[in-house]
């Protein structure tokens, strides 16, 4: 808390021997002059309004006052003839308690009264003393007696006013927890019955404590109007003043928390955040009558110095973070040192109150100025407007702090303290520079956003592009697959017809009867349509492998038995089996370059064709009664089956369909007969 010092009684006023007298006008001037210096220097708006702001705020006290200074005098106004005091004594109530005497007393003693001049601090002639002082200032009206008005501008700490021995005014609690009047002016009006001619007595009731400065400060008698002038001015300083930079300082402080919420990262926003918390704890003790939650006055003003502290403190790291600076060291040994003080202000004695706090008033005060001075030296170094800004903002709140800790310690008569409206300057400098730093965050994200939408229509043309380019190189190797597909049918199906034609004409080209070779031109016109089949089914997609086989099959029995070679098939559950294009093609393509194989080399009577489907797996097997062929030569690599190749272009196109079906190609003797198998899943 403040130290309760008291107000000047009397005011000074300079004469203005020329240019503008009119404080407002002068403000105006000021202003103007300001902001058409730095329109000429091409700064920016927030900078002008800001230094306008701070102007405003710093001379708006100096305004109410020089109105008050410049109001023409009262010449009716009476004088007090004598102002006492006199301390309250166990003889002024019935019982005999000293410790309770001096709180309840109710009437003034008749003796030990001395004279003093307002304002007065009692424990500079009663040091330590805790109790009642009653003050006594008289002074004489006329015959007929006009309507007066009466202005107390605070008495510390709490108390009742009588007019002649009537009541006008008095606080809640006279005794602990005393009422905390320190800073509430009061004002009433004088008239008759009870104001009467002649002698007039008014007697001020005060309870206080000796660890903050009680006593009574300035009163002020006259007209009523110039009275309550002065007491709207003391009202409009001493408590309206303080709400509105109270109100400020808890907004600002809930404004920039949130902002904080949204930018953790941003450990400046935070420590201003606990900042202003703080602040509007300890600056509250302005404004507050009395010490709840706390049971004691001593227990409140214990609370207040430790939020002094925790605001020293907080501002301090303030600084350090939003110039970018980590002090670990220096930050521990801060908070370490607050911490002791904090403690040793709890555990402290009631006797020692009063210079345990100045000591902690001290530390705390001599840390925020060195704060303040890093704040500038840093600021400076680095030249950026915006930590100029919050250097200057702190400067006017420098010399607002140097004026109170006169107050605080009695070098200056008197009890108004600015800080808590200074504060408000530093504090909106700070949030404004803070909330522009974070707009600019806001418009790099924004630019950030922007850059990365772009960049990523960049990203999704260039891989429509490469999809693009992709979809192109797949329809070109689809379109190579179909021709290397359709030669290797050719070859299997057509070109082993072509050959063994041929080689039948050249075996007898003149023996050849018609019919063989009318069958031999109808063969190859078979293998021809089968191509075509294979083709057109391979365009219209899945189909029954009982569909696929069956015009194969027909074809394939009727050139066998042209051969006299018995043909038997097999087929169980295949009515049911659906396999890709794909799949049914590799699958055909294999069972026919079988029987192609079986009709030119193996010279069987028999065949037994087998293509069984059960469950997820296909197998086709085929079984001659031919001459056979010699397995081990036929394999090249027999290690695994994936890796095994065959001689011929027959064998290997067999294989790498049947790699491709994702199955296996087997060579087998059985009972003398020769067996070829593919088996593979359809998963």
């Amino acid at each position: 808390m403040p130290h309760q010092e008291h107000l000047q009684e009397a005011r000074r006023q300079l004469a203005h021997t020329g240019r503008v007298r009119s404080t407002y006008l002068r403000l105006v001037a000021l202003t103007r002059r300001i902001g058409a210096m730095h329109s000429a220097r091409g700064r920016s708006l927030s900078l002008r309004s800001l230094i306008v702001f701070v102007c405003l705020f710093c001379l708006v006290p100096g305004i109410v006052d020089a109105q008050g200074q410049t109001r023409p005098p009262e010449n009716t106004a009476p004088t007090f003839d004598r102002i006492e005091a006199v301390r309250a004594t166990s003889d002024d109530v019935a019982t005999m308690n000293p410790d309770a005497a001096n709180w309840t007393t109710v009437h003034a003693p008749d003796v030990g009264w001395t004279d003093v001049t307002l304002p007065d601090v009692w424990t500079r002639r009663w040091p330590g003393y805790n109790g009642v002082v009653w003050y006594r200032l008289t002074w004489r009206e006329p015959e007929h007696p006009q309507p007066r008005g009466v202005l107390l501008e605070y008495l510390n700490m709490a108390g009742a006013v009588y007019l002649n021995d009537v009541l006008i005014s008095r606080d809640n609690s006279l005794v602990e927890p005393l009422t905390r009047a320190w800073n509430t002016p009061r004002y009433q009006i004088l008239d008759t019955p009870a104001l009467r001619p002649g002698v007039n007595t008014i007697l001020v009731r005060v309870s206080g404590l000796a660890a903050y400065s009680p006593g009574l400060g300035p009163v002020v008698l006259g007209s009523p109007d110039v009275v309550h002038a002065r007491y709207e001015r003391e009202q409009w300083i001493r408590r309206d003043l303080q709400l509105f930079s109270l109100a400020i300082t808890l907004t600002l402080g809930i404004l920039v928390s949130m902002l904080w919420l949204y930018r953790r990262d941003e450990s400046a926003y935070g420590w201003f955040s606990m900042m202003s918390l703080t602040w509007w704890l300890y600056a509250v003790n302005q404004v507050v009558t009395r010490p709840w939650p706390f049971a004691t006055n001593d227990a409140w003003e214990i609370f207040v110095s430790i939020a002094f502290l925790a605001y020293c403190g907080s501002f301090t790291m303030y600084v350090l973070r939003f110039c970018g600076r980590r002090m670990p060291r220096l930050e521990a040994l801060l908070w370490t040192t607050f911490g002791a003080g904090a403690l040793w202000l709890i555990v402290m004695p009631h006797d020692r109150i009063e210079t345990s706090r100045a000591i902690w008033a001290i530390v705390p005060g001599v840390t925020y100025l060195a704060s303040c001075v890093l704040l500038f030296v840093l600021t400076w170094l680095e030249r950026r407007l915006e930590q100029r800004i919050v250097s200057m903002c702190a400067l006017t709140f420098v010399v607002a702090g140097t004026h109170d800790f006169l107050v605080y310690f009695g070098v200056l008569t008197s009890n108004v303290y600015y800080t808590t409206q200074t504060s408000q300057v530093l504090m909106i400098g700070m949030a404004i520079v803070l909330a522009r730093r974070f707009a600019e965050n806001a418009r790099r994200i924004a630019q950030f956003n922007d850059e990365l939408r772009v960049g990523i229509d960049n990203a999704r043309d260039e891989l429509a592009h490469t999809l693009n380019r992709q979809h192109e190189l797949e329809v070109v190797n689809a379109r190579l697959a179909e021709r290397l597909n359709l030669a290797h049918d050719l070859h299997d199906g057509l070109g082993g017809a072509l050959v063994s034609s041929i080689a039948a004409i050249e075996h007898a080209p003149h023996t050849l009867p018609p019919a063989r070779f009318l069958a031999l031109l109808k063969e190859m016109r078979d293998e021809l349509r089968f191509v075509i089949d294979t083709a057109a089914t391979h365009q219209q997609g899945e189909l029954a492998l009982a569909e696929q086989i069956a015009p194969l099959r027909h074809r394939i029995s009727v050139l066998f038995e042209t051969q006299n070679i018995e043909c038997i098939w097999r087929l169980d559950g295949i009515s049911t089996c659906v396999l890709s294009a794909a799949q049914s093609l590799e699958l055909l393509r294999i069972l026919q370059e079988t029987l192609t194989n079986v009709l030119k080399h193996a010279q069987a009577t028999r065949i037994i064709v087998e293509v069984r489907h059960d469950g997820n797996r296909v197998t086709l097997r085929v079984e001659d009664n031919g001459v056979g062929f010699d397995l081990q030569g036929m394999r090249i690599n027999t290690h695994a089956p994936q890796d095994r190749h065959f001689h011929g272009t027959g064998l290997n196109s067999m294989h790498r369909r049947a790699q491709r079906l994702g199955g296996s190609l087997s060579l087998l003797r059985e009972n003398s007969a020769t067996v070829v198998m593919v088996q593979f899943d359809l998963s």
